[in-house]
């Protein structure tokens, strides 16, 4: 949906559920929201930022048994609240629904922000002008600050277009995309039947056919309080006409169901493809700027050795070095070469010559950890690479490529299928982390020998578990993702860095009569992660 289909199935909305009341609220689909409201009528409204689409619906989904965090957030704050006004700013896929909930003698104000742009859509609730969550993770929209919309592209309001203006466009470029990145809330197949509407010998770019297609988008207009809606062969549904084989339906909102129902799960997974696609190309540039950095930092290092023979000569000549010189030329004793060696005037030759030896020891020093660094970037970018292809070719990234991605793309699914434990999946192996004291006890009964055991060193925390289900390797990305998990759910959560323990099952051990919780472990590495 554009801006203009927008507008169409906004005025729908109005009518139908301005002064209604929200009922419940569901997520049949992984980006897909219902909002049930009781007005004139029970009425059901779908949200879809993935798709750019918000309508009433009649579509039977089924709901999931187990709601996820965002929808419990919505219905704890907006059941049985009213909808009071349902606004579109102007003609930009953004969509806002104010509402109002009593909560005992007073009125509290909420607003549910709707971003219709694709695989970058999202939901945003807001309370009393502060962001309480977004549906999906955005950096503009952090919780408990005020809400950041996505910007206005400054086109010109097609209610406000000339003809002048339009032939000037066209002008410019007689192509839809030329129609799209001048005028607002119109997109590209809007634009291809703006277009169609020009005489068959047309080019678009004189007086007639401008005033031809101006008359269109006039008409297009007029059917945004007045649809005349149709369903295309392709699945495609207008609130406008089209010229047959489209088929009329009564109302917008229909076509737009039958739309949706054609479309399937197709282009949600085309669109995050493209976003999962899209992010690893950026994180294999980041890894190639830093690549250069480290690499310019790793000719640095071949300078120690210059830095030590200065030093040396400034210890050897200091007693000849005036006060206060910026720099001096001083012979060396071995080759009888005269060197320039530049100075800090602040300081002494003795202290200049101390502060190039540190300079020559860290850069010694620093050499290993920025080769190691490198080769590690290297095989990161290696994995991001493949990743891609994978991606373009339609097959599931691996663990390791994932773990490397922003938290958001992430290939983790979280199921809270067990009351004693939290459980996470990923590439096949199961991370089991316990709740408290007592079930992290049941938790490392339950384990096997050879699994993973993970926990925050030295401060009260989950136990966490790897099961290995028989195998003998496990990848680093899953074992580092269960030592972060460790580190999160344990009083250390705060700190930047965290200690974790990593063991066997087998060398952990419940002391006879300990407390909760407590064990001993007799043998374990360390890992040092962020939680």
């Amino acid at each position: 949906m554009d801006g203009l289909a927008i507008a169409a199935s906004v005025h729908e909305l109005r009518l139908a559920a301005e002064g209604a009341t929200i009922r419940t609220i569901h997520q049949p689909l992984k980006r897909t929201y219902i909002l049930q409201v009781l007005g004139h009528g029970t009425r059901r409204i779908l949200i879809d930022p993935c798709r750019a689409a918000i309508h009433l619906t009649a579509l039977d989904l089924a709901n999931p048994l187990r709601p996820d965090p965002f929808i419990m957030l919505l219905r704890r704050h907006l059941r049985g609240a009213r909808i009071c006004a349902i606004r579109q700013r102007e003609w930009d896929r953004v969509v806002t629904l104010d509402i109002e909930r009593r909560e005992g003698r007073s009125l509290k104000s909420y607003q549910l922000l709707v971003e219709l742009t694709g695989s970058r859509g999202n939901l945003v609730l807001v309370g009393d002008g502060k962001v309480l969550r977004t549906a999906f993770p955005d950096q503009r929209n952090r919780p408990g600050g005020g809400p950041v919309l996505i910007q206005p592209q400054g086109k010109i309001d097609p209610a406000k277009l000339s003809e002048v203006q339009l032939r000037d466009i066209l002008a410019a470029g007689c192509s839809a995309r030329s129609l799209v990145q001048a005028i607002d809330g119109i997109g590209q197949s809007t634009a291809n039947d703006l277009l169609g509407n020009r005489p068959g010998d047309g080019d678009g770019t004189d007086s007639a056919d401008a005033k031809v297609i101006h008359g269109a988008l006039r008409t297009m207009l007029s059917c945004v309080e007045h649809p005349s809606p149709r369903v295309a062969l392709e699945g495609r549904a207008t609130f406008y006409p089209l010229p047959p084989p489209a088929a009329e339906s009564r109302t917008f909102w229909e076509a737009l169901d039958v739309a949706f129902a054609a479309q399937g799960e197709d282009d949600c997974d085309r669109a995050e493809d493209r976003g999962v696609r899209s992010d690893l190309l950026r994180e294999i540039s980041r890894r190639k700027r830093t690549l250069e950095r480290l690499r310019e930092r790793l000719a640095e290092g071949d300078d120690a050795e210059r830095l030590q023979s200065d030093a040396d000569l400034l210890m050897i000549h200091h007693t000849r070095i005036p006060r206060r010189a910026e720099q001096i030329e001083a012979a060396d004793p071995m080759t009888g070469l005269v060197k320039s060696i530049g100075m800090d005037p602040r300081l002494t030759a003795i202290e200049n010559a101390q502060r190039l030896y540190r300079r020559a020891k860290r850069l010694r020093r620093g050499r290993a950890v920025v080769i190691r660094r490198i080769g590690q970037l290297a095989q990161e970018m290696e994995l991001l690479e493949q990743a891609v292809d994978a991606v373009e070719a339609g097959l599931e990234i691996s663990g390791e490529a994932s773990a490397l991605l922003p938290k958001a793309r992430s290939k983790v699914s979280y199921q809270n299928r067990s009351r004693l434990d939290r459980r996470l999946t990923m590439d096949g192996y199961t991370i089991l982390v316990g709740k408290s004291a007592k079930e992290n006890d049941r938790l490392l009964r339950s384990a096997s020998p050879n699994d993973l055991w993970f926990h925050a060193k030295g401060v009260a925390g989950s136990h966490v578990i790897i099961k290995r289900h028989g195998r003998e390797d496990v990848p680093d990305a899953i074992v580092r993702r269960a030592a972060r998990l460790a580190a999160r759910h344990s009083k250390l959560r705060g700190e930047r860095k965290v200690e974790v323990l990593q063991t066997e099952v087998k060398h952990v051990r419940k002391p006879k009569g300990a407390a909760p919780g407590l064990v001993n472990v007799l043998r374990s590495d360390t890992l040092t992660v962020e939680p």
